[in-house]
């Protein structure tokens, strides 16, 4: 759990660089992609554990205001990084106090499972991004 803190310490220290390109006036939202590799035999296990311990604490976390979103999304087709997340948040310094926040929320709640969870993810690895555009169909657009 320690080097999962210290991985995230890292890239949040590497990616801080990117504010500097952004114009002050832009307030960009910050999308941090975490992919995790699990044996596809105990995905089906990690996804009860999530549904049952870190949704509700996530939704609430946006239901707070301290997430813009959230979601997972599981390999269909394609390589090993099998059990994935994305957060998203007004800039890197609001992901780091959900971040904390979060983990503390589900250590009280659920003391043991944090780490229940992570010891199933052979392989971890985060992304961090400034969403620049976006756009979305409407409900009744045919697609």
């Amino acid at each position: 759990m320690k080097a999962i803190f210290r991985t995230i310490l890292i890239l949040m220290l590497f990616t801080a660089s990117v504010t500097i390109f952004c114009q002050e006036s832009e307030k960009p939202n910050w999308l941090v992609l975490s992919q995790n590799m699990v044996k596809m035999s105990e995905v089906g296990k990690i996804n009860k554990m999530i549904d049952s311990i870190s949704a509700p604490i996530l939704n609430k976390r946006c239901d707070e205001g301290m997430l813009s979103g959230w979601g997972q999304f599981n390999h269909a087709w394609g390589d090993e990084w099998n059990v994935n997340f994305w957060y998203v948040t007004k800039d890197q310094e609001s992901f780091g106090k959900f971040w904390t926040e979060f983990v503390k929320r589900v250590q009280d709640q659920h003391p043991g499972s944090f780490s229940s969870i992570v010891k199933h993810f052979q392989a971890h690895k985060d992304n961090m991004y400034v969403i620049r555009n976006q756009y979305s169909a409407t409900p009744n657009s045919g697609n």
